[in-house]
Parts: structure tokens; sequence; C-alpha cells
């Protein structure tokens, strides 16, 4: 099958190359500039982990407005001193307050436009430290998303000139507005500024290393052209995925990520491979292998079409079955109840489906339009020294070197391997113990923004208008709760309590808990919703808030961990035993990549829990960051699992023994996978490079998990135990060798 395809790019590449192009382009554009419907960035949701059918998710439903109701905003100013100046400030409310009238805005309240100000309902709106105060503006109902954001930025150019007005008598003055658009907007704002960050630190990272590996910048460019081409429509199919249901605005950067790492993975694979079986081709032709003496134009394009063909048949055959483990990887994620995981979920496949898809059609292509581009020796080479280093650390086509060398000294001394490698990722995974996780939606408001500044303020200095830490909704009407909100009160850390009727449900009550913590979901908060839910009032009771959704979340976690794991070491068993014949080399790949990536955990615990390497200090990981840590790290770790199987598995074939066989491999992929895995870190830690603390945690830990695997487990660990078990390596009952004699995926 891949021949075939290897055959039709190599005899129409233009016109694979121009299907690529338009796809890129049309698609691209529509997530870039929406063309009247907005673009990407504009139509994402905020970052929610919350799980369906959970109570928490339940006081959710029950507390937010209806879609078309009239929406809020909420103005916070600082900087003023409202209890020694109250009648001054009344003056200049008097005087300005109709200056936040903008269009859309259909009404003000402050504390000093109420019939009487030393109502709690006033109070409420002033700074319990006196040094501040709130307005709250309420918009016209059924407005649509584009009117609220519209408003939203017409209130904040409005603010500025209120402020403005407010320091000639309050010079410290400062004003900030926290909305649900303004908190959306800022996270929406910083994934963005993220992700243009993070590209623009890792791409020339990987383009430099890419240059040093192939000795030349044509061929460097393939791969990044191939990345960029599978991100760029992977976005166009994200923004149209957003006409049917929301997107969270997470996972734009997540699916970024992958694509971008797996993308260059496979173009360095696929390249590496034809420039091995290019170089072969001319050698018996009769012509140096470097390039210096090509055939003529004729023979030379008949030269470079066998050579895609083969390189299709092999490395698109390796990079098909990468693709597919890292996609059975993430299929796990579907059967967890989390909406986030479940997209995160579908992103990831659909950009390695993308990624692979570039790898095999879109990369071939372009090689074959190149021709003897590729092969001449570059200018590069041509600085004094450097084309011998570029020769030394570019890529092999010999089956001696550096990683043969290391083989054979792996070889000669496996038991003393094995040991020293567990006990290093031993080392590595006990942190592990002490791992907590957390999921506050405060988390993903930028730090340092106005909107952030804002919404900290409202909830340190003004109690009646901060979220609760606890939301309790009761289906009960509020004179039945007094014994349930006694048991509340009663409760180790809880320092407010309060009740009113549920809006828009007159028979039931909303029951707000404050407690004496400065973490929403710090380990006393945890502890009372423990607490709450155990109470038994007589009536149903729902407990929410983000401590609530952070148990629920952990929750549904484990009730999907035991399917999710099913899928995955089925599909994986599977596709590798298709892939080899064997029983023992899938499990062996198994339990390896489950020890590595509790190695990968610990230690990326251990970074953030502590703040080693400039890192920020946590409390705890973010709970989904770990469940898509685990499933890409996996998915990783299998793509150099294939990329080092299917050579070892190219030499068994040809009849050298297990030894020579594995020997021969590593030499042969050794050089890919350290050059991909020292792209692809660089790539991730380019990410770390931006301030979402949930993209920092995400690309550190699997930037751990692609340095721990490329080098401990690939160049040490697999080596030393096929060593180990020798020739049982490629065991399996008798029934399943001739299954695989059939329906064995081969050339």
């Amino acid at each position: 099958m891949f021949s075939r395809i290897g055959r039709t790019i190599a005899r129409h590449p233009l016109t694979v190359v121009i299907a690529w192009a338009l796809a890129l382009g049309i698609l691209a554009s529509f997530a870039l500039f929406g063309w009247g419907h907005g673009g990407l960035f504009e139509r994402l949701t905020s970052a929610d982990s919350s799980v369906p059918g959970t109570q928490s998710q339940q006081v959710i439903d029950l507390t937010t407005s209806d879609p078309g109701a009239a929406k809020t905003a909420t103005l916070v100013f600082t900087g003023v001193d409202v209890a020694g100046h109250s009648k001054e400030l009344a003056g200049v409310l008097a005087q300005h307050r109709e200056d936040l009238r903008v269009e859309h805005v259909a009404s003000e309240t402050d504390a000093f436009s109420v019939p009487d100000p030393r109502s709690p309902q006033a109070q409420a709106l002033l700074s319990k430290n006196g040094d501040g105060f709130v307005m709250v503006l309420t918009l016209d109902e059924g407005l649509s998303a584009k009117q609220v954001s519209a408003t939203s930025d017409a209130i904040d150019a409005a603010m500025h000139g209120f402020v403005d007005n407010l320091r000639q008598s309050f010079p410290q003055a400062s004003g900030h507005q926290v909305s649900t658009d303004t908190i959306g907007t800022a996270i929406s704002n910083l994934v963005r500024n993220d992700l243009v960050r993070g590209e623009s630190v890792g791409l020339p990272v990987a383009l430099l290393l890419l240059v040093i590996v192939f000795g030349g910048l044509l061929a460097a460019c393939l791969p990044l052209v191939g990345a960029l081409t599978a991100i760029g429509i992977g976005l166009g199919v994200m923004w149209a995925v957003t006409f049917a249901m929301d997107i969270n605005s997470f996972i734009i950067n997540v699916v970024s990520i992958i694509g971008l790492a797996l993308s260059i993975d496979y173009g360095l694979l696929v390249v590496s491979r034809y420039r091995e079986e290019i170089a072969a081709a001319l050698r018996a032709d009769g012509r140096s292998g470097e390039g210096d003496d090509l055939p003529e134009p004729a023979r030379m394009r008949e030269l470079v079409r066998e050579a895609v063909t083969r390189t299709v048949s092999t490395a698109g055959r390796t990079v098909s079955y990468s693709a597919l483990t890292i996609a059975c990887a993430l299929a796990g994620l579907f059967v967890m109840r989390s909406s986030i995981l479940k997209m995160i979920a579908a992103g990831g496949v659909a950009v390695t489906l993308l990624a692979v898809m570039t790898a095999v059609s879109l990369v071939p292509a372009m090689i074959t339009l190149l021709g003897a581009h590729l092969v001449r020796p570059s200018w590069i080479t041509r600085v004094p020294g450097l084309r011998r280093a570029l020769r030394t650390v570019g890529d092999a086509s010999s089956d001696q070197g550096v990683f043969s060398k290391l083989a054979h000294r792996v070889i000669a001394h496996p038991w003393l391997f094995i040991v020293a490698v567990v006990a290093i990722m031993g080392l590595m995974a006990s942190p592990i113990s002490s791992l907590s996780t957390r999921s506050s939606f405060a988390d993903y408001i930028p730090a340092g923004t106005s909107v952030r500044t804002g919404y900290d303020t409202l909830q340190r200095d003004y109690p009646a208008l901060a979220t609760p830490d606890i939301t309790v909704i009761a289906d009960a009407v509020p004179t039945r709760t007094g014994g349930l909100v006694n048991s509340i009160k009663a409760i180790d850390g809880v320092e407010n309590v309060q009740v009113q009727p549920l809006p828009r449900h007159d028979s039931m009550t909303q029951i707000s808990i404050a407690m004496d913590s400065s973490d929403p979901v710090g380990p006393k908060v945890i502890s009372a919703v423990h607490d709450v839910r155990a109470l038994n009032p007589g009536f149903q009771v729902w407990v929410g808030g983000s401590a609530a959704g952070q148990i629920d979340f952990d929750h549904s976690l484990v009730q999907g961990a035991p399917a999710a794991i099913t899928i995955v070491v089925l599909a994986v068993f599977i596709l590798l035993f298709a892939m080899t014949g064997s029983i023992i080399v899938p499990l062996k790949a198994l339990v390896i990549n489950v020890f590595s990536l509790i190695a990968s955990l610990g230690t990326t615990w251990w970074l953030f829990q502590h703040g080693h390497l400039g890192l920020p200090q946590v409390n705890g990981l973010e709970s989904f960051i770990v469940a898509c840590m685990l499933a890409f790290g996996f998915g990783l770790a299998m793509d150099y699992e294939v990329f080092l199987l299917a050579r070892i598995k190219e030499y068994w074939d040809l009849g050298h023994d297990n030894d020579e066989a594995v020997a021969r491999g590593l030499q042969r992929s050794g050089r890919i996978i350290t050059s991909a895995a020292a792209i692809i870190i660089a790539v991730f830690l380019g990410f770390v490079s931006g301030q979402m603390m949930a993209i920092k945690q995400i690309g550190v830990a699997l930037a751990i998990t692609v340095a721990t695997d490329a080098t401990l487990v690939r160049m040490l660990l697999v080596p030393s135990t096929m060593t180990v078990l020798g020739k049982w390596n490629w065991w399996a009952p008798g029934p399943l060798q001739a299954l695989y004699k059939r329906i064995g995926l081969h050339e």
C-alpha cells in the first residue's frame, strides 16, 4: 500500500503540493480572519474543567442565568479614600456616572445611587478597607456575543475617562472591569500571545537543529513546512468546529504544541530516510553518495522518484504506525466524562492525523520537486571544517557509528544498564508520592492584567460580591434549610454563610459559604466540601464551587481510568503485534513506557512543587494537565518506540541475530531519535516561556518525558532488555504467528 502511495506522489508531486497549499490557504485564512464570522481566537471559550452530570456542574447549571438574560459588568475602583471623603466621592459620581452609560448599558448601580446609602446592599459595594468602591453596570437583555464584546470595549474606554475625572479628587484612583466577557477576552489574548511567543522561540531553534542534522537549509525547511501546514489546517478545522460546539481556549496551544512536535518528528524521519535511499541509489549507479557527481537530469529524476517511493514505503509506514499509536493513546481520553478532555482528545487525534498526512504526502512531494537540489552539498558545507562536522552529527547511512558502539557496550553488560536505569528512574519517580492536583478557574485569569487585579480585589475586599468558596443548592424553600445551615456553620473553617432564594427557582435555596482560606481549592475547602456532602438534611442537596469541581473532576478521572487504560493497552498491543509479529515486544514496551511516564511526572511535580530551575512554585499540578501529560507522553514515547523497533525489525527480517539487529537498528535510528527529541524539547520549552500556568506545566512535563524516553529508555533500557530476552523478543504462539503472516502490516 505504501509503495503505491509513494509511486503516486512521485509521479504527481505538483498536484499534491497545490492541493495542500489550497487547503492551507482557505482554512488558515478562516481561522485568522473569520471573514465576517469572527476569527478562531474570538470564538474560543474560557477554560472550564467541569464534568457533566456531577453535583458541581448541576450547581453551575442552576445558578447560571438564561443565555438571553441581561449580563452585568462590575467596575472595581481602587485608590479612593471612601471612608474619609464620601461626600466628595458622591459629588464626583453624581456628576460623571452617566459617562458610563454607553450604548446597551441599561442601568448603573453604586453605593451612592441607591435610596439608602447605609443599607447592607449599598455597603456591599464599598471596600471593607474603605479604600475603594464598585459600580455594577447592567446590560440590555438579548444581546449577541458580538454586541456584548463591543459593549465591554466601550465600557473600558468610558471607564478610563471616568478614572481621569476621578483622579482630580483622588490622584491614586484606578479602575478595572470584571465580567465574563473581559475574563474570556483576557484568557484568549493570553492564549494567542503564548502561542506566538512559543513558536517564535521554538521554531528558530528547531530550524537551527534541523540545519545541523541535515547539513543544509533546504532540507531543514521541509519538516517545518509540513509542521506549519498541519497546524494551519488544524486551526482552520477547529474554527469550523466552533460553529457546532464550544472550543476551550487552552486546547489551541496544546494542539499546536503536539502538532508542531509530531510534524517535525515525522518530517525529520521522512527526509532522513530519503537521504539514505538516494545516497544508496547513487552508489548503486556507480556514483558518490555525497552528491558531488550527479547523473544527467533525466536519470537523476528517475533515481529521485525511486528513492521517494522507497522512502514512503518504509519511513511512511513507520510514521503511520506511530500516528496510529498516538491516536490510540489519545483515544483513551474519549471515555472520560470531562468535556475538556474529550475536546483535547479530538484536537490531538486530528492534528496527529494531519501531521502524518503531511509527512507521508506533502514532504515527499516537495522532495520530488526539489530533486537534485536536496542531494547537492549545501553552501553551508563549504565553510572550512564544517562539512565533516555536519556529516558526523547528521543523518547516518552507515551501520557502524557512535550509536552502534553504544549498543555493543550495552549488549556486553545488559544487567548493569538495566539496574542503573531503573534506579535513576525510580529516583525520578519518588516525588510522585506527594503529588497534589488542583483545578481553579482563577488560575487561568492572566496575572498582572487589569481584569485579574479587579477580580482579586473583589475576592479580597468585597465579601458580599466575592465568588463563594462553596455554593450549596437545596431543593427546599429557605425556611426549611435552618438545620442544614446550622450544620454548615459548625464545619471547621466556615467563616460566613449567606442564604437566599435561588433566582428563577422559587422552591429552591442557594447557600453561599465563605471559608477562612486564601486558596479556593486548598485542603481546608476540600475537606469542607466533603463534610457538606456528608450531611443528610432530608432533601436533595447539590454542592458546587471550585473545590467541589476539582473533587468531581478528579473522581471522574479515577472512574474513567480503567476503561481508558484498557483501550490504550489493547490498541497499542494490537498495533505493535501487527508491526513486529511478537507479543513480547508490545508487553515490554507498555511496561517500560508506563515506568518512564511515572518517572517524568514525578520529576515535573518536584520542579513545580519547589520552584526549581526558575519555574513558579505551585500548590499542585492542574488536574487535567496530568491527564493530558499521561496521554500525550505515552503517545510520544510510543513514537520513539516505533522508530527504533521498525529499524531493528528490518535487520531481524534480513536474517541478522538479535544482538546485531539491535546494534544496527540503534545506529540507524539513534541519530533520528536524539535529533527529533532535541528539536521537540526545544519546541516544548519555547512554550514554557509563556504566561499561562497550564501551558508551562504541560510544556515542562512533555519536555522531561521526551528527554527521559530518548536517552535513558531508547538508548539504554530498550537495548539492554532486548539483549536479555534474546530471540524471545520475537516470540508469539503458533496461531498468532500464522495470523501475523496473513494480516501483519508489511511494506
